[in-house]
């Protein structure tokens, strides 16, 4: 209610920042891709420096290997290899074993590794004749945490601080891609508020630009709008007010005794209560106008006998202005349409170019056809449509200050909405209405319908 009064925009619930969110999204993007990524690394890596490893332990186990031959040719070789065999064990971390030819061990040192083994053997050769193998049961990635540990580290820190550094640069982007964004809501919020000026700034992008045409378009429009309407109300309450006083003032005449209430006192009021109805009557129209898509009913009707019932209908209002109207119906022509509606609509179109024909002048109504639609022509021999005039014919309440203006006979005002109801009436029929040209010889309005 309160929202309503003031004209200020209702209160919605707090809404996180679209720039914060875009951010963090691309931030959680990020963060997704640089996991699958180092665990990726990490597994390559991983697996190369095992292979590394590997090739280092083997090599470092035929070295050993190599270096046993001496002692292994001789006789009771146990006791002299068991030393060597020992310092080998530990510094692999491991068991070490020696076999014989015949596979049987020889010397065995070292510790059964827990966990994942890797085994290695390295033949023992002496002048092409194997002596034995030497055997090894290692603990399998013991001898690279170290470095893998280290190397994850430093991974984790890339990643984080390359996560910050995105971050970071998303937010400072999105902050600009959506500072446009935040002129409309700005514009919007003023405009809400009663600031009809407001307009709004979209950016070097052609999202944000076209959205801000967009918007400035409709504040434009509701300007204009907004200036008619009060232009309106305030034409209207002088179509009400002349009328009602008129009346009030020529009852009250008679009642005080004034003047007598005689046939030509009690016309007079008849009078001014008929103008009154007639503006009330318009206003209705207006609304039924609006509605005319819900409330059509169509059948098939044929123009030339519409025309010549139109015709008819108005020759009191072109007697009066001393103004012929002529049919020319040479095409015959039908169209499917609510019947009611389009002579309302043209029986406007045409009172006005009555209205608008200075005396002694035709209005001409011509028929033709295309293969896609029926067109109704209406042209008077008025003054014209003025070219700042031309784009608002059709609004509603508009007057053009010239041709709207009180003329020196004595003609009342027209309300100015006589022409939007044949717009919306025309419209609902799925027809169009338009000024096809004018100019000082006078104005032609275009109505078409699709053909049956």
């Amino acid at each position: 209610m309160n929202a309503e009064r003031t004209g200020a925009l209702p209160a919605t619930a707090p809404r996180g920042s679209l720039a914060w969110r875009l951010g963090l999204l691309l931030g959680g993007i990020v963060l997704v891709v640089l996991l699958v990524i180092g665990i990726v690394v990490n597994r390559v890596v991983s697996s190369g420096y095992q292979s590394v490893l590997a090739a280092q332990q083997q090599e470092r186990l035929q070295t050993a290997a190599d270096a046993l031959v001496d002692a292994i040719s001789r006789p009771a070789p146990a006791a002299r290899v068991r030393a060597q065999v020992q310092r080998l064990a530990v510094s692999l971390g491991g068991v070490v074993t020696v076999l014989g030819p015949n596979g049987r061990v020889i010397v065995a040192a070292g510790r059964q590794p827990t966990g994942d083994m890797a085994t290695l053997d390295a033949p023992i050769v002496s002048d092409g004749q194997q002596l034995g193998t030497l055997h090894a049961d290692l603990p399998a990635g013991v001898a690279d945490q170290g470095f893998l540990r280290l190397f994850n580290l430093t991974l984790v820190g890339a990643g984080l601080l390359s996560l910050i550094g995105i971050v970071a640069l998303a937010l400072y982007g999105t902050n600009r891609l959506t500072r446009p964004l935040r002129s409309v809501v700005d514009a919007a919020h003023r405009l809400g508020s009663g600031d009809l000026s407001a307009r709004a700034r979209g950016g070097t992008d052609g999202e944000s630009a076209e959205l801000a045409e967009a918007f400035n378009l409709m504040a434009d429009r509701l300007e204009r709008s907004e200036s008619l309407r009060r232009r309106a109300a305030s034409d209207m309450a002088h179509d009400l007010a002349t009328p009602a006083t008129v009346l009030e003032s020529q009852l009250q005449a008679m009642i005080d005794g004034v003047v007598p209430a005689d046939r030509e006192q009690l016309e007079a009021a008849r009078s001014a209560a008929g103008a009154l109805g007639s503006v009330i009557g318009q206003m209705g129209e207006l609304a039924t106008a609006e509605s005319a898509p819900l409330q059509r009913r169509l059948e098939l009707v044929d123009l030339r006998g519409l025309l010549d019932e139109l015709t008819r209908s108005l020759e009191g209002l072109a007697r009066e202005r001393s103004v012929a109207v002529i049919v020319d119906h040479s095409e015959a022509a039908a169209v499917s349409v609510d019947r009611d509606q389009l002579a309302r609509a043209l029986r406007n179109v045409v009172t006005n170019a009555i209205q608008h024909s200075p005396s002694g002048r035709s209005v001409r109504l011509s028929l033709a056809t295309t293969p896609a639609v029926v067109q109704i022509r209406v042209k008077d021999e008025g003054a014209g449509i003025s070219p700042e005039d031309l784009p608002h014919v059709f609004d509603r309440f508009y007057r053009a200050d010239r041709a709207r203006s009180p003329e020196e006979n004595g003609d009342r005002r027209g309300s100015g909405i006589g022409l939007t109801i044949a717009r919306e009436l025309v419209a609902a029929n799925d027809g169009r209405i338009s000024v096809e040209q004018t100019g000082s010889s006078g104005t032609t309005f275009l109505v078409e319908l699709p053909r049956a």
